[in-house]
C-alpha cells in the first residue's frame, strides 16, 4: 500500500474546514465523508485500476491548535504497492501537496514519501 503524509500548519481561520474541501475539489476529488475536522475525499474511477484509486483523509487538529497556528494532517494513500518511486499515488500526493502551498493557506512542515 502506497502511503503518503503530509504535516502543515495554518493561521486559525474560521473558514479552513471549506478552504480544505475547496482543496480537495480541486484535485479532482470527491468527499466520500465530512465530519468538520476530519474529510475523506475519493479519486473517481475514470478507467484506472481499483488499486490505484487514491483516497486522501484531512485532519484539522485543533487539539494543539494556539492563536497563531493550527495543525493539518493529509495523507494521500492507495492499494498500489510503491514498486517505483513515481507512482499514480505519488503523483497525486505532489498534486495535493501543490494545491496547498497554492492555496496560501498552509506551509507544508513536513512531507514523508514511504
Amino acid at each position: 500500500m502506497a502511503r503518503y503524509p503530509l504535516h502543515a500548519t495554518a493561521i486559525p481561520a474560521d473558514d479552513l474546514h471549506q478552504r480544505l474541501l475547496k482543496i480537495f475539489e480541486s484535485c479532482q476529488l470527491d468527499i466520500i465523508h465530512d465530519t468538520g475536522d476530519y474529510v475523506m475525499a475519493r479519486e473517481a474511477p475514470n478507467g484506472k485500476p481499483f488499486a490505484q484509486l487514491v483516497t486522501v483523509e484531512g485532519l484539522i487538529d485543533k487539539t494543539g491548535a494556539t492563536r497563531d497556528s493550527i495543525a493539518i494532517e493529509v495523507v494521500v494513500k492507495n492499494e498500489e504497492l510503491p514498486i517505483h518511486n513515481d507512482n499514480h499515488c505519488s503523483r497525486m500526493r505532489d498534486t495535493v501537496r501543490g494545491a496547498l502551498e497554492e492555496s496560501g493557506t498552509w506551509t507544508i512542515i513536513a512531507d514523508v514519501k514511504s
